[in-house]
């Protein structure tokens, strides 16, 4: 008996498109969570060190001791390094959790294809990635149904 034969094709068939959705998914999560990994950091950086320049322009009580202080501590911030780390990360988990919550339906179908014991339950799930990427592509990328914004006589 060879080995070919035991192979369910239809099958297999069906987990690619299911893992070939989950790649699209997980691309797409990726970037956007690269995107907002920068854009938390930098803003907890650029949060932090204004609150720092405030400190320096405000003082209780005339001092120049206190003055230059203030001026070290923010120029020490402005050096720092170590909190964009801990923000990126909480931006990339940000950006992908929103990915993931926003293609939920993609996600779970290709989990559908991709899990399921079954020929008919993996070919449920493809069936069903590919019916809604057709919906994606028709909609967002050839742009039917769509409101046209520049023109409103569409």
């Amino acid at each position: 008996m060879s080995i070919l034969s035991k192979i369910n094709m239809p099958k297999l068939i069906a987990k690619g498109i299911g893992l070939g959705t989950l790649g699209i998914v997980g691309y797409d999560a990726h970037v956007v969570g690269k995107l907002q990994s920068e854009v938390t950091a930098k803003s907890a950086d650029a949060n932090a060190s204004a609150d720092f320049f405030n400190n320096t322009m405000y003082l209780d009580t005339p001092s120049t001791s206190k003055s230059k202080l203030a001026k070290m501590v923010f120029n020490m911030e402005l050096e720092q390094n170590w909190r964009s780390f801990f923000n990126s990360a909480a931006g990339y988990s940000k950006g992908v959790g929103s990915m993931f919550v926003s293609n939920v339906v993609p996600f779970a179908l290709s989990l559908v294809a991709l899990l399921s014991k079954s020929t008919v339950g993996s070919w449920i799930g493809a069936a069903g990635s590919l019916i809604y990427g057709g919906y994606v592509f028709s909609k967002d990328v050839l742009g039917f149904g769509r409101h046209n914004d520049l023109n409103p006589k569409f």
